[in-house]
């Protein structure tokens, strides 16, 4: 093995020689074959001319290092297929390493002759390596060329494309660091995920019991107000009975005395007593009766606070 390096200048105790294919392997080994562009714009455009013509614009092109310029617009002519024949024709872009040639040029490279042609193969090997430009259907009998069947291939890169760099980024090691890094964080992530939905839970938990307990408070209360209540409506009620029982007794025992024996005179007796009846009014006792006129032809009812 040896190490390798060009492109030094040379001094009179140590010349250095350089060839052309030194110069084009460094280019080839950075940059792709293809054509120059501006803002990704080509030149190098191929259009339909007048006739079985096409014409080509000017521009350049690197196809493995080598370079190409085209200063002027050039004109190809499409061979007439035979009868009841068709042909797809490229405009390529040739690169010739033959020691009789050594040059990149632009050709019409004919396809076969056929009912339902192909475009032909381009041509890519050790010595010779194409590009295609454009393709061009040419049908028997046709005084021109129809711009229906004409097809623009400078930006398929499988078959031209535009210049570009090949020093890429080494994504693949980018991806092992990123990898790295990911599986050395992974754990801490999840643990801390782990740690804060157990904070989480115990936090819902701790609000849940107080929560719980106040409820159990507030319910407490309730019930005690409400027993309160009905202690206080029970004794009201039982007084109120006990007054109401009093009266009724009271009351039964008047009437009871009336309706024995003499019924009229029980009654007369008791309407002219000196108010011998009681009622209650706003927590107020009272004691009514009823008196006889001077002239015995009516009762007068009579009323006062006991």
């Amino acid at each position: 093995m040896a190490e390798l390096y060009k492109m030094f200048d040379s001094t009179e105790e140590d010349e250095r020689w350089y060839m052309a294919s030194d110069f084009a392997e460094y280019f080839g080994n950075v940059l792709s074959s293809g054509l120059l562009h501006t803002n990704n714009v080509p030149a190098l455009r191929v259009s339909v001319g007048d006739g079985l013509t096409t014409r080509l614009s000017t521009g350049k092109a690197l196809i493995k290092g080598f370079s190409y310029q085209n200063t002027t617009v050039l004109t190809f002519e499409h061979a007439i297929p035979n009868v009841s024949k068709s042909r797809i024709d490229r405009v390529v872009l040739r690169l010739d390493l033959r020691s009789e040639n050594r040059y990149i040029k632009a050709f019409v490279k004919q396809g076969e002759e056929a009912t339902n042609p192909v475009a032909p193969t381009l041509q890519r090997d050790n010595y010779i390596y194409e590009i295609s430009l454009a393709q061009v259907r040419v049908t028997s009998g046709d005084k021109a060329i129809n711009p229906l069947y004409f097809v623009d291939e400078r930006f398929n890169e499988d078959l031209c494309g535009l210049v570009s760099s090949l020093i890429t980024v080494p994504t693949s090691e980018f991806q092992a660091q990123w990898d790295y890094w990911f599986s050395a964080q992974k754990g801490v992530y999840v643990t801390d995920l782990l740690n804060w939905l157990a904070e989480q839970k115990q936090v819902f938990m701790d609000w849940k019991d107080n929560e719980t307990q106040s409820f159990e408070n507030w319910k407490d209360n309730e019930v005690q107000l409400f027993t309160d209540w009905r202690k206080v409506r029970e004794t009201e009620f039982e007084a109120w009975q006990n007054g109401a029982e009093t009266h009724f007794t009271q009351w039964f025992n008047e009437l009871r005395i009336v309706l024995d024996g003499d019924v009229a005179g029980n009654l007369f007796n008791m309407i002219t007593a000196e108010l011998p009846l009681r009622f209650v009014k706003n927590n107020k006792t009272y004691k009514y009766g009823f008196s006889v006129t001077d002239d015995f032809n009516g009762l007068i009812f009579k009323y006062e606070e006991a």
